[in-house]
């Protein structure tokens, strides 16, 4: 059961609601799901080694590259590997659809620069379902 403390509160923009917590996994980045994230693992491939996002928070700059993103955050969730939520700094319509297909919250951050900086101190990140804001603890 998860304890609603409240800590840091974030604002952010509900694109696909829901609710989710967990630990923030920050990429400086923007993540192309086909090719860089492995949906049979739940990892994301960086120039520093592969990444573990199953049940965490994602937070990344955005998503790039082809329609068959959406597939593969669809499989993410298939392989129960996928991340809690999406937070990003912009969204486009692959990224929409991956989530909305597989049922994944993305939010996007007011001023995420400052957002993702503050993470790198904090470990667990939640949302509520219908709140405009993350908690940050």
């Amino acid at each position: 059961m998860v304890r609603w403390v409240v800590g840091l509160r974030w604002k952010v923009k509900r694109v696909v609601d829901g609710e989710c917590f967990g630990e923030p996994v920050v990429l400086n980045q923007y993540l192309s799901f086909f090719g860089e994230v492995d949906p049979a693992k739940g990892v994301v491939k960086t120039d520093a080694g592969e990444v573990g996002v199953a049940g965490k928070v994602l937070v990344f700059k955005g998503s790039r590259g082809s329609t068959v993103g959406s597939y593969i955050i669809y499989a993410l969730r298939k392989n129960n590997v996928n991340p809690h939520c999406m937070i990003v700094k912009e969204v486009e319509p692959i990224l929409i659809a991956g989530c909305v297909l597989a049922g994944i919250p993305l939010l996007v951050a007011e001023d995420f620069d400052e957002f993702s900086s503050i993470l790198s101190s904090k470990k667990l990140v939640i949302h509520k379902e219908g709140e405009d804001y993350v908690t940050v603890e």
